[in-house]
């Protein structure tokens, strides 16, 4: 199960030279972004991966700027893993092609560390921070990865340049997080605003990059009077709706926390700017608390209303006791909330982990399965906010009687008929494997659901093998059943030699297992290789296309299963012998007869064509299969050649000049 845990989502807008927002002409926006590719940019927030939240946020930015902006993009952690020192710059800072910059953002793939400080530095020193201004704009979900402090680097950044500032997003922290993202922004004289969703972030990202744009301003008090009308009870995890009367300003938001718990620590947030009302999610926790309106110019608590947040009722409902890895019934009451959801986890797995899971959303009852070591587990009723346990209930999880029964031994490849009983949980499957194969490994296989007996393909490779009970879950062994692997007897029995692109008869003898086949190859071919094929499925003897060009070459005898060459016998392929004869000139349109001696493979054919055509390419023609003499006619005049084609691959194996021309011009 996907839910978003504080992991670090970060990319950087970097600015430098940004103009005031005035009526006058003002010089173009120079900007650098710095995006986050760490592999935690695939983990979900409400079923989407943030990689695609950060895509979508960085192109709507990019299509809304004025058409005169200069933009770079420098990407992180986007090439390899465990690298801190993973940090490119993909496109310098110039006037920005839009179309272009946003396929680059959408092709970066998230692989690696979450290098804060050294993007920061990175990115300080690409603008010329020393002489010129630069603002940065950094939003994360979580913290340096990379052994480094980003607030000391902010610090020093800001002490050694003219006119530094970094304006911070912390998006979806928990709230003893955000303090140490906080500091970058009050080292460098920057705003701080916080984000919790996706609406609240793309809020978060205009009042950015507004701050950025405008000329800093010394700091103020923010004397204005807030009245805050909230409810004042209400259940704990519920959406609240929550108003104001007041004259907002950029950056105002709302949120809720813990009365009496120090103003920079809350949960949630809606920002209030041009709105009257808006919903607010309450803390998952029975607790007092207040809802707070916080200011967008100072940071500080303008007013606050005291909510106390009740307890729910929930209820859980199950088996006592389940066969590994099946699926349990279970009957629910709860509230219900956005992604709330039921796992089956062993007793003693921490708070906030899970295995299998079903939303609450799916009704009750759901079924949920169970994990497949057996022992005392739990049933745990789980909330989004931190993956919250908010009720459970024990459950005893017992081992699954297993049996597997076939035969002692079978011929590589070949199918095994395996009776067996067992759980038949969702995607079991039976799989025979090499004996000193890992757990978890599987070659061919079939599900249990199919029934009892089953059939499932030996390996190829003899030996010592293993049938093996396999749950869905995980891949899990829960049974194992030895058997011998022999190898097959085989026989190819053949021309020793044969005409390139002949029909060739072959008779063999060889297990016939499914998929099969039976191609001829040029000697040099790596194993895995094939050409024209027949099916063992099709008799003894069969007929092979033998290749075209003229080789030593091998029949195979080639097993259905990953192509693997069980068996091989030397032929000789010599070129045929043809002959072309016709008129040295012809008239277009008219009848142009042609005789000929050749293979006459299958398909194969002659035709009529410009002489500076490609070979492969063909006009009027007959297949030779109609015999010989048979006739052509040219559509146009000028230097042709009537060639002999193969029917496989249309490839020319023998050619004749000819002169087409005019009607009137004919000696």
């Amino acid at each position: 199960m996907k839910f978003f845990p504080s992991v670090a989502l970060f990319f950087s807008i970097c600015l430098s030279s940004l103009p005031v927002q005035a009526a006058t002409e003002q010089a173009p926006v120079s900007a650098l972004i710095v995006f986050d590719a760490s592999g935690s940019m695939w983990g979900q927030i409400k079923g989407r991966p943030k990689i695609e939240i950060a895509r979508e946020v960085v192109a709507g930015l990019v299509r809304d700027l004025p058409e005169n902006t200069e933009l770079g993009l420098m990407a992180y952690g986007h090439r390899q893993k465990g690298d801190c020192a993973d940090i490119e710059l993909l496109i310098p800072v110039g006037k920005v092609n839009k179309s272009a910059f946003i396929e680059t953002v959408n092709a970066i793939v998230p692989k690696g560390m979450t290098p804060i400080t050294a993007s920061l530095e990175l990115a300080a020193e690409g603008l010329g921070y020393k002489e010129n201004k630069a603002t940065v704009i950094l939003v994360s979900d979580g913290l340096e990865t990379c052994n480094a402090d980003p607030c000391t680097a902010a610090k020093k950044i800001e002490e050694l340049g003219l006119d530094f500032t970094a304006h911070v997003i912390a998006f979806d922290l928990k709230p003893e997080e955000t303090e140490k993202l906080r500091c970058i922004s009050k080292a460098t004289g920057g705003k701080f605003f916080p984000a919790s969703d996706s609406i609240s972030l793309k809020n978060a990202l205009e009042f950015a990059v507004s701050a950025a744009a405008e000329k800093p301003q010394p700091a103020l008090e923010d004397a204005r009077t807030i009245k805050l009308t909230a409810p004042e009870t209400a259940v704990a995890g519920s959406d609240v709706n929550v108003s104001w009367e007041a004259k907002t300003e950029k950056g105002d938001y709302i949120t809720i926390a813990k009365i009496n718990s120090p103003d920079t620590l809350s949960s949630g947030f809606s920002y209030t700017h041009e709105k009257q009302s808006a919903l607010l999610t309450t803390l998952i926790d029975p607790v007092k608390a207040e809802i707070r309106y916080v200011s967008g110019l100072t940071s500080k608590v303008l007013a606050r209303a005291p909510i106390q947040l009740t307890e729910f009722s929930i209820t859980l409902k199950a088996p006592a006791e389940i066969t590994a890895g099946a699926a349990v019934p279970i009957e629910w009451t709860g509230p219900n909330y956005d992604r709330d959801f039921i796992t089956i986890v062993p007793k003693n797995a921490e708070d906030g982990t899970y295995q299998q899971w079903a939303y609450t959303k799916d009704g009750s009852p759901l079924k949920v399965e169970a994990p497949l070591t057996p022992g005392e587990a739990e049933i745990r009723y789980m909330n989004e906010q931190g993956n919250k346990v908010l009720a459970r209930q024990p459950i005893k999880i017992i081992t699954a009687e297993i049996s597997l029964k076939a035969a002692e031994s079978a011929i590589a490849g070949a199918a095994v008929t395996i009776e067996w009983t067992g759980p038949d949980n969702k995607s079991d499957f039976i799989t025979i494997v090499p004996a000193a194969a890992d757990d978890g490994q599987y070659k061919a296989f079939s599900y249990t659901k199919d029934g009892t007996p089953i059939k499932v393909a030996a390996p190829i490779t003899p030996g010592e093998a293993e049938i093996r009970y396999m749950g869905g879950q995980g891949n899990k062994v829960l049974a194992r059943q030895p058997i011998k692997v022999i190898a097959a007897e085989i026989s190819l029995k053949a021309a020793e030699s044969t005409i390139a692109g002949a029909a060739v008869s072959i008779e063999w003898t060889g297990p016939d297992n499914k998929s099969d086949f039976i191609t001829i190859v040029p000697a040099t071919a790596d194993d895995g290789q094939y050409k024209a094929f027949s099916y063992t499925k099709d008799g003894t003897p069969i007929k092979v296309a033998a290749p075209i060009t003229p080789s030593m070459a091998e029949i195979r005898y080639m097993n259905g299963e990953g192509n693997q060459v069980l068996a091989r016998q030397p032929i000789n392929v010599i070129a045929a012998e043809i002959s072309l004869k016709a008129a040295a000139q012809a008239v277009v349109g008219e009848n142009i007869s042609v005789e000929w001696t050749g293979p006459d493979n299958k398909n194969d054919f002659i035709t009529i064509v410009p002489a500076a055509a490609d070979d492969g390419q063909y006009k009027d023609f007959f297949y030779t299969k109609d015999g010989s003499p048979s006739q052509l006619k040219a559509s146009e005049a000028g230097p042709a050649e009537i060639r002999y084609m193969h029917g496989e691959g249309n490839v020319v194996i023998a050619r004749i000049p000819i002169t087409i021309i005019e009607a009137e011009k004919k000696e």
